[in-house]
């Protein structure tokens, strides 16, 4: 049962990584993925990312996650790609707590799932982490 639990986590957070990358390829295509004032619930949090997409940082951290969630879902380094994932995460977190009205928004579902699911595989891997935390002589 465990087995399965950590399958289907490591499967949904990997498409809820892979999910930007689909609106990178509708940019491609022509569609609009311009950020709008309706998505946001604050207009600070609007502006925000407003700014971000128009410097490109958003393109560059969804092309890093991109090659992580790959990682994530077809090595076996799930414990790396949890590491490396982990400060998006918490920032994904951090906006939407601070920026954009809670954590209990519709736009903070992913970012509250990503979260959930990147601590189980912290959790998943402690051993492995033990490593890296183990008082050397």
């Amino acid at each position: 049962m465990q087995k399965y639990i950590y399958i289907v986590s490591k499967v949904v957070f990997s498409l809820i990584i892979l999910l930007p990358v689909v609106s990178l390829i509708g940019l491609m295509f022509g569609a609009d993925v311009e950020p709008k004032p309706e998505y946001y619930h604050t207009p600070e949090a609007y502006l925000f990312i407003k700014i971000l997409m128009d410097a490109m940082y958003i393109t560059v951290i969804n092309a890093i996650v991109f090659v992580v969630g790959l990682v994530l879902l077809w090595t076996k380094r799930a414990a790396l790609a949890a590491v490396l994932v982990f400060p998006v995460t918490v920032n994904v977190v951090a906006f939407h707590a601070f920026m954009d009205g809670g954590l209990l928004t519709s736009g903070a579902l992913l970012g509250n799932i990503m979260f959930i699911i990147n601590v189980y595989f912290f959790w998943h891997h402690r051993e492995q982490y033990r490593q890296l935390l183990a008082k050397s002589v």
